[in-house]
């Protein structure tokens, strides 16, 4: 297969129109908040969990690959790759694990009855082409969920990768653009959540400096907000306007209206993202409260105080549940020979299968950006 971007199969959308029109499991059309909602006091039980506690017992959120593990996945990437097929067709039947299967299966149930993250360590990834690396981490994932496109142009597999002005590699966008995805800059990237159920990443190579990668549990910032800033839980479950990038279809607007926090069933629920927040002002009908920007840099502090921070290593899987845990990156430097790139996937899991009903998507398990024809699976940064 070419090292270009490998275009495969249309994206599986809802027939019904109205599951259609979503962007990040919101609807464009309604209400994205429940301000009425009985929401609780305080959050217990393992998603509550102290970052700099937790970074001293490693033992509690990494697990290292034995030998037996490796070997599964390699037999499980050559299987696929004697069946011949696009990279879109990797499923758990076309990436057959065996044992390793259930370590992955219990890093999901950890993802949302635990502490919403988890580390997989000692994979020799640079063994491997850029088509095996790929093959290798969209096949440990297809046990995860299903996989789901990052961007308007349906990359299912996504790269961490600077790819602005003094680029290593080269320059594709512009990083004081307001429409540039931040993920494609060396910036810094606040505490945040992505567009998806749960984000996963695998470190392909590390740079010359920084790009160190902190999470903080979403609850645990609630119970802290509700003891020293019970004004701003109130402020966060109003709803709030959120950029969309550029990435919205012709007639429907730029922005969209959903609350940072949503309580459901029994779960609470966090959506963050300062790149998406701190550029909507850009359109000439939306004016945002200050009261707003300094919740946004009062967050932001308690979360570098608070959090966990790690360095992922070559070979290193990392998986994120977004509803409950808030990541951040330092900003980083590359140089000629060392340039940091990550692979990224997004996945939407199976309620049934993890125990959660989700708000806002009517059941709806393969919600998309529905105007993103194909799905992409792009060997290289793009």
């Amino acid at each position: 297969m070419s090292t270009a971007a490998i275009q495969q199969q249309p994206n599986i959308t809802s027939t019904t129109a109205n599951k259609n029109k979503r962007w990040r499991g919101f609807s464009l059309e309604g209400e994205n908040h429940t301000a009425n909602a009985n929401f609780p006091l305080r959050i217990t039980g393992p998603s509550v969990w102290d970052g700099k506690e937790l970074e001293g017992q490693p033992e509690k959120w990494l697990y290292h690959l034995t030998s037996e593990d490796i070997d599964d996945i390699d037999q499980a990437m050559k299987h696929f790759l004697s069946l011949d097929l696009p990279l879109t067709n990797i499923t758990p039947d076309t990436f057959p694990l065996q044992h390793f299967q259930k370590v992955v299966k219990k890093e999901l149930n950890n993802l949302f009855n635990g502490l919403g993250f988890g580390l997989l360590r000692g994979f020799p990834i640079s063994r491997y082409e850029r088509e095996e690396q790929a093959i290798i981490f969209m096949g440990i994932g297809s046990y995860i969920g299903i996989r789901k496109p990052q961007n308007g142009k349906g990359h299912v597999l996504g790269h961490v990768k600077d790819l602005t002005e003094n680029s290593t590699t080269k320059k594709v966008y512009h990083s004081d653009d307001p429409t540039t995805r931040i993920y494609a800059t060396r910036k810094a990237q606040p505490f945040h959540v992505d567009g998806a159920d749960v984000v996963a990443l695998i470190c392909l190579s590390e740079g010359q400096e920084g790009g160190l990668s902190s999470i903080i549990s979403s609850h645990t910032v609630y119970n802290r907000l509700q003891e020293l800033r019970p004004d701003i839980v109130e402020l966060l479950k109003q709803p709030w306007l959120w950029d969309r990038k550029g990435e919205h279809a012709v007639g429907e607007a730029p922005y969209l209206a959903a609350s940072p926090l949503t309580y459901y069933k029994d779960h609470l629920f966090t959506f963050w993202g300062p790149h998406f927040f701190e550029t909507v002002n850009r359109f000439p009908d939306v004016t945002v409260e200050e009261e707003k920007f300094e919740a946004m840099r009062y967050i932001q502090e308690l979360c570098e105080r608070e959090a966990l921070s790690m360095n992922l290593k070559v070979g290193d899987i990392q998986f994120v549940q977004n509803y409950q845990i808030l990541h951040a990156r330092t900003g980083y430097l590359d140089a000629p020979g060392q340039t940091r790139h990550l692979l990224r996937l997004w996945f939407t899991v199976n309620a049934k299968d993890v125990g959660w009903e989700m708000p806002f998507e009517q059941d709806e398990y393969n919600y998309n950006y529905q105007y993103a024809k194909k799905q992409v699976v792009p060997l290289e940064a793009e």
